[in-house]
């Protein structure tokens, strides 16, 4: 009698151990972006390579383009709905709920990939601990490309000492703040206001990326650029998962997801293909007519940098004993402790 009940144990534990290898799900995974942005395709890859890996038993089902109605400043409170089990998000879009995760980089912050991939590990390590303040499982991370900022104008703006006769559009509040604090009219006009205000002079110059200039016709209204020397800020998007719905994984969907999205992160934070793609979009943009011009003096740059760094240190501030932690935390992986 032992026997045959130490042979039906043996059983039910192998079946078990089965089943937990043989589990079969569907999860959907928010993307609020268009379906013809960089980050989607590597977002419809990444779900590719977890069904490839599971050999089809866990799939995912991407939602392109905010199919889902579920906005990205409410990112921290759907992730805890259950439904979509899967999203990601872009810290800078969390002012409201969480301002110390909102404001982690600022333009100006870095100028290159070199001073990025220093600052990496602490940003992972704060966004990680950001997330699961909110009861949110940080999957992964996804890198963005290195957007140098060029000032597009109506006629030539070389410095700054030019750029201070004119008015700027830009697209945050810490931009305006930082070129308010040198002496330039900032103000903030929505993208799909933007060809429109240029070219009836409502702003004459625009703080934008030649990457993707041709996307609101920005070179039929501004043909003059100036690069700035800065990219706009690299914070990298986090993947995230539903609490529960991770917990409930089997030890092997884990696994493969935990693979699948390392995978994502060795490919998205490949910056090596930046500066080629700059000057591409640079010269498509010259055969546009277009002009550009050298990048801003070292000196305006430097200046750039420190308002950056000024109004980066009161952002901070304002958002509470945790900004001001993560801000020291970002300085010193990039070996600027205290400015």
């Amino acid at each position: 009698m032992r026997s045959l009940l130490r042979v039906i144990t043996a059983g039910a534990a192998l079946f078990a151990s089965g089943a937990s290898m043989a589990q079969t799900l569907e999860w959907t995974f928010n993307n609020n972006y268009a379906a013809t942005r960089a980050e989607s395709a590597f977002i419809r890859d990444f779900a590719a390579d977890i069904g490839q890996r599971s050999g089809g038993r866990f799939t995912v089902r991407v939602v392109e383009g905010g199919a889902m109605n579920l906005r990205d400043a409410d990112a921290l409170r759907w992730m805890q709905q259950g439904k979509p089990e899967m999203g990601f998000i872009w810290s800078p879009f969390l002012g409201r709920d969480a301002p110390d995760l909102a404001s982690l980089y600022v333009y100006g912050s870095v100028a290159n990939a070199e001073e990025h991939m220093k600052a990496l590990p602490a940003l992972k390590e704060i966004l990680t601990a950001g997330m699961k303040r909110w009861q949110i499982e940080p999957v992964g991370f996804m890198g963005l490309s290195l957007l140098e900022a060029s000032l597009f104008c109506r006629q030539p703006v070389r410095s700054l000492d030019e750029l201070k006769r004119v008015k700027l559009r830009v697209g945050t509040r810490e931009q305006v703040d930082t070129f308010r604090a040198l002496g330039v009219a900032a103000q903030i006009v929505p993208q799909n206001e933007l060809y429109a205000a240029i070219q009836t002079g409502v702003i004459d110059c625009a703080l934008y990326p030649a990457r993707i200039a041709h996307t609101v016709s920005l070179q039929e209204v501004a043909k003059h650029a100036t690069p700035t020397g800065f990219p706009f800020p690299p914070t990298p998007y986090v993947i995230m998962a539903n609490t529960s719905a991770y917990a409930a994984l089997s030890a092997e969907n884990k696994k493969v997801l935990a693979d699948s999205a390392a995978a994502l992160e060795k490919k998205s934070f490949d910056f090596s293909k930046d500066a080629d793609e700059e000057q591409a979009a640079r010269e498509r943009l010259k055969g546009q007519g277009v002009t550009f011009y050298e990048p801003l003096f070292k000196a305006d740059q430097d200046a750039l940098r420190g308002a950056a760094l000024k109004t980066w240190e009161t952002i901070m501030k304002e958002a509470g004993s945790t900004g001001t932690e993560y801000r020291g935390r970002i300085l010193q992986a990039l070996g600027r402790s205290g400015n």
